[in-house]
């Protein structure tokens, strides 16, 4: 098992979303990941969510934003709500040369912060 976490402050995205929103969303996030964003009324707790988990399975594939583009990774959910990474072919390659099947994500988020974890689990 491999892991990765990442922590976000929800004032630094809020910032961000006051002076950049547009090419924030276009550099970051998919056109899936906009649509769930915009559902949820834009809200910075769940963009810094999706921000936090990028970067923490990026942690966990041991390669880091810069090999991979930030829309390689992307979060989606099932009809419960639950997030899930949709596995692109560089993730794919990526999970190949580590030995790894498969990438579980969990996140939350307080009134400050939030948070993501990633599992990833060997064959």
């Amino acid at each position: 098992m491999r892991t990765g976490v990442d922590i976000v402050e929800i004032k630094r995205i809020e910032k961000i979303l006051e002076k950049r929103r547009e090419s924030f969303y276009k550099k970051v996030f998919t056109y899936s990941e906009i649509e769930y964003i915009e559902n949820k009324i834009n809200n910075p707790k769940t963009v810094a969510g999706l921000f936090a988990t990028k970067e923490s399975v990026s942690k966990l594939l041991g390669v880091g934003i810069g090999n991979l583009n930030w829309k390689d990774i992307e979060i989606l959910h099932d009809k419960n709500g639950r997030p899930f990474i949709n596995i692109s072919s560089k993730i794919r390659k990526y999970l190949k040369e580590i030995d790894l099947n498969s990438i579980e994500i969990s996140i939350s988020h307080e009134k400050e912060y939030a948070i993501s974890f990633s599992i990833g689990f060997f064959k």
